[in-house]
């Protein structure tokens, strides 16, 4: 998969991989942004505006006119991705949540607590997507216990897209 195709007008997608912001994400950003406004939510501090820009440069020579129609939010907790996306109104634009689980991979918050946040935060995506299409891109959590988070987020996506890392050969070493 080079790149992720525009996700449907009202619609939730979930792109499941082990970066992020990875090329096809910078990419469907790029493609995004150069037809109108776009709002991006980063919920792992990684959004790659350095990235964006080089992908916008070579599709116009307007750069400052469509990096002006990006408008990126940031979150560093659990608590503060919900209080983000309730504060987020919903617009006919399309919006991106990077990393929208990292925060919730925390295993400082009590995995009740973390349910509850999930749910509320699962309620204003889909409110967001009433209106316009919404890509969430997820990474798999490092620990087993929170592999959860990823099905209930799964559960409620209209397209689910999942990039995994080809396997590397095993090698035998050179005993010399």
């Amino acid at each position: 998969m080079d790149i992720l195709p525009i996700p449907p007008p009202r619609s939730l997608t979930v792109f499941c991989s082990p970066s992020a912001a990875g090329e096809p994400v910078i990419e469907l950003i790029a493609g995004l942004a150069l037809g109108g406004p776009l709002t991006i939510l980063d919920g792992g501090n990684c959004f790659p505006a350095y990235r964006l820009l080089r992908a916008v440069r070579t599709r116009t020579t307007n750069l400052p006119a469509v990096m002006q129609r990006v408008f990126v939010r940031r979150a560093f907790t659990c608590h503060q991705m919900l209080a983000m996306l309730e504060g987020t109104s919903s617009l006919p634009q399309p919006t991106i949540l990077l990393n929208l689980l990292s925060t919730f991979y925390d295993e400082q918050i009590p995995e009740h607590e973390t349910c509850r946040l999930l749910e509320s935060c699962l309620r204003q995506v889909e409110r967001l997507a009433q209106n316009a299409p919404v890509l969430v891109t997820v990474t798999p959590p490092l620990t087993p216990e929170r592999a959860f988070l990823v099905e209930r987020l799964s559960a409620r996506a209209g397209q689910l897209f999942v990039l995994e890392l080809p396997a590397s050969p095993v090698l035998q070493p050179s005993l010399f």
